[in-house]
């Protein structure tokens, strides 16, 4: 996507819905962290494809692997902040796991439909099937409309905690 934080919209989404298999943290960082290396690229840090190695289902596995390790350890010191907006979750390795992986491969996802250029299944295959199942317009306005239901859904189980 051109700009990182539509990603935030689903995200924020499935993050509320799913608090009881995800760790909501880890999900919202890895929906933006794959774009890492296309920001680079974007500003000309990096030189290569913009859309690389990390919009692969294969290089968004291996962040997640990376976040997910990074994630363990710190994870406990983020438990004050999820309490103060009221979404505080047990720590588990395997949530944070499971939130990296599925948020790393929505990124791909969400991209995929969008960019000529990306090839989710790399190494294995250069072709892109996911091309065109949704046009930018559609892709753009469910980011949007996601994460204002997001939002929605965040303001009612904090109401439901009162």
């Amino acid at each position: 996507m051109p700009f990182t934080p539509f990603h935030l919209g689903p995200a924020l989404l499935l993050g509320v819905l799913c608090l009881g298999w995800l760790d909501f943290p880890t999900f919202l960082v890895v929906s933006v962290l794959v774009d890492c290396r296309a920001t680079l690229v974007f500003f000309g840090v990096l030189d290569g494809p913009l859309h690389g190695p990390l919009h692969t289902v294969l290089g968004a596995a291996i962040l997640a692997g990376l976040l997910t390790a990074v994630v363990v350890p710190v994870r406990p010191y983020v438990v004050p902040v999820l309490e103060w907006f009221r979404v505080s979750q047990p720590v588990s390795a395997l949530r944070i796991l499971a939130a990296a992986v599925t948020g790393a491969w929505l990124h791909v996802l969400l991209d995929a439909m969008l960019y000529i250029n990306l090839q989710p299944f790399a190494p294995v295959s250069a072709s892109n099937p996911l091309l065109g199942l949704a046009g930018p317009a559609t892709v753009y306005t469910t980011c949007v409309l996601a994460g204002l239901l997001g939002i929605g859904a965040y303001g009612v189980k904090v109401s439901r905690q009162l």
